[in-house]
């Protein structure tokens, strides 16, 4: 057979294509240089510790010789960090003119150029997709970090780099920062399945590609070698990733439609109860992998940027536990599901409050939102205790009130925070008043309880604000002061002051009173519905309104 040369008509980019491709795009406009500067400086130092996406010795290399100017797609990657970092910034060039908070990082994020046509994806591009993830779950549409998602899995998945290379001998920045692309995508991808209620778009078959190597950025050009007995600050990402698999087999397993379960094989008798112990065995092995400066202690918890990675992972692990065995509750209660889920809302409230207390910023959507979650199960135990003729449900409250504290805190700073806030004191509300003050405002006495006692601040932070006016961020004409976390109890849903409690204290003055152990109270098919029926998309606002509608309906009519 004659071999004939290939027809470039058939191969060649067409003309009228390559006009396209090569058609003049805006210019992006950058801010100042020293604007610059102070932005990668907070990004590098509050973001990249737990979201390492970049190498920060060329990505700094790259912007100071100006690439940004001459590559339209690491200008889009710069605009993309400035704009993350800008959440996290007081300076006023960040925000649009006349806002002094939720527009910080709109005018870099606003100018970006999201899907270009004919091309090759580039590690610039699925780079800036991440971090154009985190942004745009901040904004009053978060539901549009699901495309951005999206896209970074296709462009992952063209390239191939899902897979384990061949060959893995001459190992450079390029191949490290791909394989760091996909664990940051994959992660993502499984907490925010968690966060919307959607289906991962990555499944454990999927890819076979290694972990990211255990060695910090300023080791990268000498040979990948971290110094021996040198903690790397990469092991919390690498623990994280690993948590995040067992989350996506759990969602896949135990949240997945009955369809896909029947054709994975996922059923029959006592199919989901192995499943439950596998996971739960799973996570238990996973505790003995943690790197000893990595390990949780509240007492004595770690210092440094090992502190911010250590409460995370710990709160990640705790959203993990209770993803597990949330659908459990629906088979019985004594299976100790509930006890479970609850002890685990108040372990992650707990170490949001310590994280907030020392950090004084705002928090990651991995922190906040494991907390709107824990306030909502532990307030609907509330209705359970209160169901159940257990009145005394101050201790569960108190956490609830704590959470929406936590959320209140930044939500000048990112928008759904402050929805998350306002469906939390809405649960509160749905069957009367539940505040541990009366409707004057004053704290009830009751002779065999002991009354809450105002401590000193733990903060280190200075403000000129109190601790009540702190939590309620007021909006003058001139840019206001950032509230300081004072670790006090401030009555979310109340605007009246009251004495500052620690959760410990709260621990201790209710150690004498009646127990609000779960697994003394039975839940009956009502109690377990409303559990079951929340919604597991946190951002559709309309789910959760037709979902408070129908528990006031549910509860005004078991009061008749």
């Amino acid at each position: 057979m004659v071999s004939h040369p290939r027809r470039r008509l058939y191969w060649d980019v067409l003309p009228w294509e390559k006009d396209a491709l090569t058609k003049s795009r805006a210019r992006y406009v950058y801010p100042d240089g020293d604007l610059i500067t102070s932005l990668l400086e907070l990004y590098f130092a509050i973001v990249h510790p737990t979201l390492p996406i970049l190498h920060r010795p060329s990505f700094e290399k790259s912007v100071a010789e100006g690439l940004h100017f001459t590559n339209m797609e690491f200008g889009g990657l710069l605009l993309s960090v400035l704009a993350v970092a800008s959440r996290y910034s007081h300076d006023p060039r960040v925000f649009v003119k006349g806002d002094r908070s939720l527009s910080s990082g709109w005018r870099f994020y606003s100018q970006i150029e999201i899907v270009r046509r004919f091309f090759e994806p580039t590690l610039y591009e699925v780079q800036m997709y991440c971090l154009l993830l985190m942004f745009s779950l901040g904004v009053s549409t978060p539901q549009i970090s699901w495309l951005y998602l999206g896209l970074a899995i296709r462009y992952l998945q063209q390239r191939g780099d899902h897979r384990r290379k061949r060959d893995l001998s001459n190992l450079t920045t390029e191949d490290e920062l791909w394989k760091r692309c996909f664990w940051v995508i994959f992660s993502l991808d499984a907490m925010m399945a968690v966060f919307l209620g959607r289906p991962m778009g990555l499944h454990g078959e999927d890819y076979d590609i290694d972990l990211p190597l255990q060695v910090d950025d300023e080791y990268w050009d000498s040979g990948f070698n971290q110094p021996p007995g040198k903690p790397a600050l990469i092991s919390y990402f690498i623990s994280h990733a690993r948590l995040c698999e067992i989350l996506g087999d759990a969602l896949r397993r135990l949240h997945g439609s009955r369809k896909s379960k029947l054709l994975m094989g996922w059923n029959g008798p006592e199919w989901e109860d192995r499943t439950i112990a596998q996971l739960d065995s799973a996570m238990n092995d996973f505790l003995d992998t943690i790197p000893p400066h990595l390990r949780w202690d509240p007492e004595n918890p770690p210092q440094g940027v090992f502190f911010d990675q250590a409460a995370s992972l710990h709160i990640t692990y705790q959203w993990i536990v209770i993803t597990i065995h949330r659908p459990y509750l629906e088979k019985s209660a004594s299976s100790g599901a509930l006890s479970i889920c609850t002890k685990a809302a108040r372990t992650i409230i707990h170490t949001a409050d310590i994280w907030l207390n020392k950090l004084q910023r705002l928090p990651p959507p991995n922190m906040f939102n494991p907390v709107f979650v824990s306030g909502l199960i532990l307030g609907l135990n509330m209705f359970a205790t209160k169901r159940a003729g257990l009145m005394d449900m101050n201790r569960d409250l108190a956490y609830v009130e704590r959470a929406m504290d936590i959320l209140k805190f930044r939500e000048n700073r990112w928008q759904p925070l402050g929805r998350l806030w306002e469906l939390l004191g809405e649960l509160l509300s749905l069957d009367g008043p539940m505040s541990q003050k009366n409707s004057n405002g004053a704290a009830e006495s009751k002779k065999d309880e002991p009354q809450p006692v105002p401590i000193p601040k733990t903060s280190t932070t200075t403000s000129t604000t109190t601790p009540e006016s702190s939590l309620y961020y007021q909006h003058p004409e001139q840019p206001p002061l950032e509230p300081v976390w004072d670790g006090s109890f401030a009555a979310s849903h109340s605007s009246d002051p009251r004495p500052a409690m620690t959760i410990e204290q709260i621990e201790q003055q209710l150690a004498g009173t009646i127990p609000l152990d779960p697994s003394h109270i039975i839940l009956d098919d009502e109690l377990l519905s409303m559990w079951l029926a929340a919604p597991t998309d946190v951002s559709n606002i309309a789910s959760w309104d037709t979902y408070y509608a129908n528990m006031n309906w549910t509860n005004s009519g078991s009061r008749r």
